[in-house]
């Protein structure tokens, strides 16, 4: 299901079609799909002329699965150039429904075109390319939705997990984290939590299973980092040691602590992150021991966080409240990913794989 659309800012011929678009609002999201349809319809009756009306309408009848009816409204608009992206969104959203993701890709193509920002679009595109099982074009359109929309977090948590399945986890430690400070308290970031811990696993345990270069000297490493993503990885890996022994919320805090001092020390001023500083206000403020255990703390060790918690009842209460004052809105300054995603994916072994391993 589409989301329901945000309230749009518009001018209303009258105050009577105004109240009635908002009474149509009202009953979609109470499930009153069939009262919406005949509410919309009135209210078009008045306003023929108004857009909005067309557009919820369709979604109305995407919603009730009414998808030739939903198309049928939508195609004037469409071919008129008067339509949103959302308009664009839910007609190739009954496209798929009726199983033509071809003519569904063809049409958000040219959505695309008409609006290159809009994340909602490349987000539907990537979730067609991954169904045709291309990862890589997928990673790459949500990739481009970052770069395009950063206020669409739903790419964030999607990027993340695309990475989850690739040889460079770093990406999905810092689209995971970014996705867990904008959306908070739903079963997503719950998830989130747990693809984030999963994601510093994966980190070090590549760091650990390759031949990668030791560690020599502060001044060597900051000359020869290639960009962002090697200066993330270079800092993580001078840091290994720290969580030697295991991959725990303890360990973390000592990681993320030292992780934010060394790049303040040498690469926030080369490579400024919104992220970062973030947290390194955190940190400087007292916050962030607060926040590991909000983010870590159930998920790595349920009886260990609920000791923690009764020892620092007001922790949870205090990082909470921190959050909800100091809302994340991520910026276009923020991208560094070169989108280099061929070859990354990590294939599944098959048993012929397996024997030549054994041989």
């Amino acid at each position: 299901m589409l989301p329901l659309l945000a309230q749009a800012q518009d001018v209303w011929s009258s105050p009577e079609v105004e109240q009635m678009y908002n009474n149509a609002r009202s009953q979609m999201m109470q499930g009153n799909l069939n009262q919406a349809i005949i509410t919309y319809k009135q209210a078009i009756l008045l306003a023929p002329e108004k857009m909005v009306l067309h557009r919820d309408l369709a979604q109305a009848y995407y919603l009730s699965s009414q998808y030739d009816e939903a198309q049928a409204t939508l195609e004037p608009i469409i071919k008129s150039g008067e339509a949103d992206d959302h308009a664009y969104q839910t007609a190739a959203g009954c496209l798929i429904a009726q199983n033509q993701p071809k003519k569904a890709k063809v049409l958000l193509l040219d959505a695309i075109k008409r609006y290159p920002h809009s994340g909602i679009l490349y987000n539907q595109l990537a979730k067609l390319q991954e169904q045709e099982g291309d990862q890589e074009a997928a990673l790459t359109s949500w990739l481009t939705a970052i770069q395009q929309d950063p206020a669409y977090h739903i790419s964030y948590y999607e990027a993340a997990r695309m990475y989850m399945g690739t040889d460079k986890p770093v990406w999905a430690v810092i689209y995971a984290e970014v996705f867990l400070n904008i959306e908070q308290h739903t079963p997503r970031a719950e998830e989130t939590k747990d693809m984030l811990l999963g994601a510093y696993m994966r980190l070090f345990t590549r760091m650990a299973g390759k031949n990668v270069p030791k560690y020599k000297s502060t001044s060597n490493t900051i000359n020869t980092v290639q960009g962002f993503e090697d200066a993330v990885y270079t800092t993580y890996l001078k840091l290994s040691p720290v969580v030697s022994d295991a991959i725990n919320t303890e360990n973390l805090v000592m990681l993320r602590t030292r992780f934010l001092m060394e790049w303040g020390k040498h690469y926030a001023g080369r490579y400024p992150f919104s992220m970062f500083s973030r947290m390194d206000d955190m940190l400087r403020n007292g916050y962030f021991d607060m926040y590991n255990q909000w983010v870590f703390g159930h998920i790595d060790n349920p009886q260990q966080f609920d000791a923690w918690n009764k020892f620092h009842p007001d922790a949870l209460p205090k990082i909470e409240e921190w959050l909800k004052v100091h809302p994340y809105r991520p910026v276009a300054a923020d991208f560094y990913n070169q989108m280099a995603v061929k070859g990354i994916f990590i294939q599944p072994e098959t048993e012929d794989s397996k024997k030549k391993k054994k041989k």
